[in-house]
């Protein structure tokens, strides 16, 4: 990123590198997408002991409360290095939801299970052919005395196996500016129907049904502006990780490209004799410089302000262009073993498809940043 790192922000760097370095192979990749979760445990439980999954947490509930750009320097490293644990999903994305829980006690509670590894929290707010749309939720509610009784459906939630599910709601016979509801979701609670499956990058996702599913009122995390702010939030939150990610893995597949077409020889030369092979990495390059700008450009701006949200559709857009063209190339240059999944390009490509598609794609956040510049 186009910033210049303080000390701390270079000791994230270094720190999560040379954990993820220790542990990352593509074989070892694979290992640990066939576990029950999709992830090692032991290695989530030594990103807790680093501090790592402290780094998302708010301070005053006893997180370390990182910036935006440590948050994202982290993020960019998983994905350069294509780790599967759900740091983003599980810990960055509900971290948001932590500051709007009506009971602090009980968000205290939660932060501190969550930032040492012992529970995960998943988010449910995604709902059919309108999954980028914060405010059209047809999950219902409807509260009688103590008890909540929840019905609808949610879709493609990544990493399911967590221990609980955030989930946004909207009470029967209410609209959506007055009777949001956020949900906290125990796993295992009666009356939820899952099927689960992979997605093309190999990570869990699941579809989950709630069949007038009956929780306490404990479950109620926020309602009304509360349950507004953090399901606007995780959204927007979601879309800074997805880029950050993304970040890491145009930085690898770039690199790749660069070492493969310096070293393969043909014709008594490297592919990188031929002046169309050097324009075309120059041309990559140039795509990659623009959305690293563009994402650092992010990192600057706090979340929840009119040219944030403008920003971080503006990023979104960047990083997909620049995916589709320095993706396309990788493989182009490659030739078929850029497709194997023995080869770590692949598995690049692969996560890099997913993530233009989480919390909102090129086309939705194009039209949405048309929206925001004429209002």
């Amino acid at each position: 990123m186009h910033f210049n790192p303080t000390e701390e922000q270079a000791m994230y760097r270094e720190t999560i590198a040379r954990f993820l370095d220790d542990r990352y192979s593509v074989a070892h990749r694979q290992q640990f997408l066939e576990q029950r979760r999709g992830y090692d445990p032991e290695n989530w439980s030594a990103l807790a002991d680093l501090g790592v999954l402290s780094l998302p947490i708010p301070d005053g509930l006893g997180g370390l409360g990182g910036t935006a750009a440590e948050i994202a320097i982290i993020q960019e490293e998983l994905g350069y290095r294509l780790a599967v644990e759900p740091f983003s999903e599980n810990i960055v994305i509900p971290a948001v939801a932590l500051q709007e829980f009506d009971d602090e006690g009980r968000a205290r509670t939660l932060a501190a299970e969550m930032q040492a590894g012992t529970k995960t929290v998943g988010v449910a707010l995604s709902e059919g052919a309108r999954r980028f749309d914060a405010a059209a939720i047809a999950c219902r509610a409807k509260i009688d005395g103590g008890n909540i009784t929840l019905w609808g459906t949610k879709h493609v939630v990544s990493y399911p196996e967590a221990d609980f599910l955030l989930v946004s709601a909207l009470l029967a016979n209410e609209d959506a500016e007055n009777g949001l509801i956020l949900l906290l979701v125990p796993a295992g609670t009666e009356g939820i129907s899952t099927r689960t499956y992979r997605l093309i990058d190999g990570t869990l996702a699941a579809d989950f049904e709630f069949e007038n599913t009956r929780l306490t009122s404990a479950a109620m995390v926020a309602s009304g502006a509360g349950a507004v702010r953090a399901i606007e939030g995780m959204h927007d939150r979601g879309a800074r990780a997805a880029v950050a990610e993304s970040l890491g893995i145009l930085r690898r597949m770039f690199e790749l490209t660069t070492e493969y077409t310096n070293s393969r020889v043909q014709f008594g030369r490297p592919l990188t004799g031929n002046q169309v092979v050097r324009h075309r990495l120059a041309e990559m390059l140039m795509h990659y410089e623009l959305a690293r700008s563009v994402v650092a450009g992010l990192c600057i701006f706090p979340a929840g302000t009119h040219h944030a949200a403008k920003l971080v559709s503006a990023a979104k857009v960047t990083v997909a262009k620049a995916f589709d063209f320095i993706g396309k190339q990788s493989i182009q240059l490659h030739g078929g073993i850029g497709l194997t999944d023995e080869y770590e390009l692949s598995h690049h490509y692969k996560r890099g498809l997913a993530l233009q598609e989480m919390y909102g794609n090129k086309r939705e956040h194009a039209l949405r940043l048309a929206k925001l510049s004429t209002s």
